[in-house]
């Protein structure tokens, strides 16, 4: 498959979402001042599973105009809180990246495969973010949980990564 095919299929892959039609009906309607109906609209894609940053900064900006101060700094911090997670895969992505000898999908499974608090560990602990190895006591200080749940969760982390290597050994050409 070409790459412009491949460019296409996801595409249309994407636009086949269940939530897409909410989500750019509710853009739609954001950018008209209709705020209820942007915030009906988008609270129905979110239901479908959209989990678009944007998507959350503009219900949040649409329920202040509202408003709603309070459901509008909940969404505000859902807009950073999935900022600050991009921002921790593409750190993950490059320190995987200079390490190994991954390829881009098996890179993108490894830290696809965490989750937030678990990036949060792994990124805090090992210094992606600012060069300083940190132990499970000021990781765990930083976020606001018990040495032995950053263990926990560093360990099951871990293991993640290594079940995502052990795939890219399995599929490795001879």
């Amino acid at each position: 498959m070409t790459e412009s095919n491949a460019s296409k299929k996801n595409h249309s892959n994407k636009d086949d979402l269940p939530y897409i039609k909410y989500l750019n009906e509710g853009n739609k309607k954001f950018y008209e001042n209709d705020f209820e109906g942007a915030i009906k609209s988008l609270n129905t894609a979110f239901r479908l599973g959209c989990n678009d940053r944007y998507a959350f900064w503009k219900r949040g900006l649409a329920k202040s105009k509202l408003g709603d101060h309070k459901g509008a700094h909940n969404d505000m911090v859902q807009f950073g809180f999935h900022l600050e997670s991009d921002y921790m895969i593409k750190l993950l992505n490059e320190k995987i990246k200079e390490k190994s000898y991954f390829t881009d999908d098996f890179i993108d499974l490894i830290s696809s495969s965490l989750d937030v608090q678990e990036l949060k560990v792994i990124t805090n602990r090992f210094g992606l973010v600012d060069g300083v190895f940190r132990t499970q006591r000021e990781v765990g200080q930083f976020l606001g949980i018990t040495p032995q749940r950053v263990s926990q969760i560093e360990l099951k982390a871990t293991k993640k990564i290594q079940i995502a290597k052990s795939l890219e050994n399995l599929f490795e050409r001879k």
